[in-house]
């Protein structure tokens, strides 16, 4: 039986710019709460072509089922879905948002392509199909009137109300466990859990709301730790893809992690890399506020704002991919993990050519600014490509970033994985600190006031280490472990331990021998559990325990490119380069080029009279 199209198309005369109006509708999530489209379900989908998830929802009236395929986009330009119906009085919908200068506005064209499994079922189709238009455009038009204002722009979503008492206790209890400093930014996540719409407060990224807040992401971060334990929210572990960027998955703890996990969108499998693919969200939990999580929409462009294209690639067939109008790097990703680098660049061509099969050929593009990316498809079944950015504003708060802060560590010492699991940390800088002659220290002193002395240490070092953006792994004898995500926030905490010492050991008059030796490394590593606390092993902690032992006392040993990089960033001010030497270190088959750095006896005066 031959289907009859149904078309049908609407315009929206916007005052605002496209590149103003595109992250809002592009977010297709809040877009169909907004325009009261229902709940979908999804099941992952394997062997339907470019289909990767069975969608059931309601659809005018009648419960559907479709094949979800990803979406078709061009960044700034049109994004449109297909969605094939396994059942149900039509074969197929497509949707498509188009949005078209004009002077310095858009005309917004929204349209359908309906097709209807049943002759009879069109005229109810046309007349479903041009209420969803009128009312997709009445929230264009509304959205563009709010962009216009300049105000905030927030689509229209559903805000299920807080339980009063249950929220009552935890904002209560979140505002009595926060310090002074940090009682705006309580007040802020307070009022942001009352009344945020369900859609925002059901994956809270603690950096984005900084972001939006123009707060300091650490700052916000340590919060929402602290409102986990007030019982305001609850604290999940998202899998991140590599290349979608989305959860793929989502664990309530540490502990549940494996050593890998899967996008069913892209198709890939990926190591879980603690600085990169695990990253943590938080949410209300139901007594507190019962929220609609969703989901409205799996596959919307803002849901991957880092990709610039994405198009649907028919096997045997071909696709254009537009490129952006300014040079830089991009990636060509098909479905599977098969991917090419694309440099784009003034003298490239207009059109690069690349073959996509079990591996992308060539492996390197060259394209010019608003050029295309032709992509030719070897494979066997209908899949989808992408052009990605190689570099994007990341908001993710990373496993390897929480647990190095030191609110994560006090407050969650139970969150650990499993024994026996190493996970990989891309970077992470370590830093080691011991005391000088302290073995003749007990000799001298005796057990008691040399333990004293070495607890008390501890108190101001660990104080140092914290206030510097680093955060205590362990204590071993009279050393300390700590852990860093910034270089030069470990080399900053270990100056000012350099400086705080004199001060500190001067109350000791048995102890006028004693300083502090100290090491700085940096590099990949990995994350495991031992004695009870997140710790970590490999080559990078072994150099770094190595350069502390090179340390004489008063030392600060670090490799000599962090120690340039830390000197030009200002960390090492007040200090002054005694050494550079080949280290030749145990368990280390190269010299490690390092600097022995030492306070200024000024600064050390400054320090003792301070």
């Amino acid at each position: 039986m031959q289907r009859s199209t149904i078309y049908l198309e609407r315009v929206v005369e916007c005052r605002s710019s496209a590149g103003a109006l595109w992250p809002i509708l592009a977010d297709t999530e809040r877009f169909n709460r907004a325009v009261g489209l229902s709940r979908i379900a999804v099941q992952p989908l394997e062997d339907a072509g470019a289909a990767r998830f069975l969608i059931a929802t309601t659809l005018g009236g009648f419960r559907v089922e479709y094949e979800e395929r990803p979406a078709e986009f061009v960044e700034n330009e049109r994004f449109k879905f297909l969605r094939v119906l396994r059942r149900g009085p039509v074969h197929s919908i497509e949707t498509s948002f188009e949005l078209r200068t004009r002077g310095s506005g858009t005309g917004v064209v929204l349209s359908l392509r309906i097709a209807p499994r049943w002759p009879l079922f069109g005229t109810i189709a046309r007349l479903n199909g041009w209420r969803t238009l009128r009312t997709f455009a009445r929230e264009v038009a509304r959205i563009d009137s709010e962009v216009t204002s300049g105000g905030p722009v927030e689509i229209a979503a559903q805000a299920t109300p807080a339980d009063v008492s249950a929220f009552g206790r935890a904002a209560e209890a979140l505002r009595n466990s926060v310090a002074q400093d940090r009682r705006a930014l309580a007040e802020k996540l307070i009022e942001h859990v009352r009344s945020g719409p369900d859609v925002a407060v059901a994956r809270i990224r603690p950096f984005e709301l900084a972001d939006a807040w123009a707060a300091p992401r650490r700052e916000v971060l340590a919060v929402c730790l602290k409102a986990v334990v007030a019982g305001m929210l609850e604290l999940s572990w998202d899998l991140v893809c590599p290349s979608c960027r989305t959860a793929a998955e989502r664990t309530p703890s540490l502990a549940k992690l494996g050593e890998r996990g899967h996008c069913q969108l892209c198709d890939v499998t990926f190591g879980l890399e603690l600085d990169k693919a695990v990253e943590a969200t938080f949410r209300p939990p139901a007594p507190v506020r019962d929220i609609d999580s969703g989901p409205y929409c799996i596959g919307g462009p803002a849901r991957t704002p880092h990709v610039v294209t994405q198009a649907l690639l028919p096997p045997g067939s071909e696709v254009l991919l537009p490129v952006p109008r300014r040079t830089g790097r991009l990636r060509l990703f098909v479905r599977g993990g098969a991917t090419a680098s694309v440099e784009v660049r003034g003298d490239g061509p207009t059109v690069a050519v690349a073959d996509a099969g079990e591996h992308v050929t060539p492996a390197s593009l060259l394209v010019s600014p608003g050029g295309v990316v032709q992509v030719r498809s070897a494979l066997a079944s209908e899949s989808h490509v992408k052009l990605e950015r190689s570099e994007w504003v990341d908001r993710a708060a990373t496993a390897a970033m929480v647990s190095a802060l030191p609110e994560f560590r006090r407050l969650f010492s139970g969150e650990v994985l499993a024994p026996g699991l190493a996970l990989k940390v891309g970077r992470m800088t370590l830093l080691f600190s011991d005391l000088s002659a302290s073995t003749a220290l007990y000799g001298r002193a005796g057990d008691a006031p040399a333990f004293r002395l070495v607890r008390d240490s501890f108190d101001v070092l660990r104080a140092t280490i914290e206030q510097n953006g680093g955060a205590v792994v362990k204590t071993i004898g009279d050393a300390i472990m700590a852990a860093f995500t910034s270089d030069e926030d470990a080399v900053r905490a270990a100056v000012a331990m350099q400086r705080a010492f004199p001060e500190f050991i001067r109350q000791y008059h048995y102890a006028e021998d004693v300083d502090l030796k100290l090491g700085v490394y940096a590099g990949p590593c990995f994350a495991v559990t031992a004695n009870g606390v997140l710790d970590y092993f490999g080559q990078t902690v072994n150099i770094a325990a190595r350069l502390q032992s090179e340390a004489q006392a008063g030392d600060l040993v670090l490799p000599e490119e962090l120690a340039e990089v830390a000197a030009a960033g200002g960390s090492l001010a007040g200090t002054r380069v005694t050494e550079r030497y080949g280290a030749t270190l145990k368990g280390v088959d190269r010299a490690i080029l390092a600097v022995r750095v030492r306070r200024e006896n000024g600064a050390a005066r400054s320090a003792a009279a301070g």
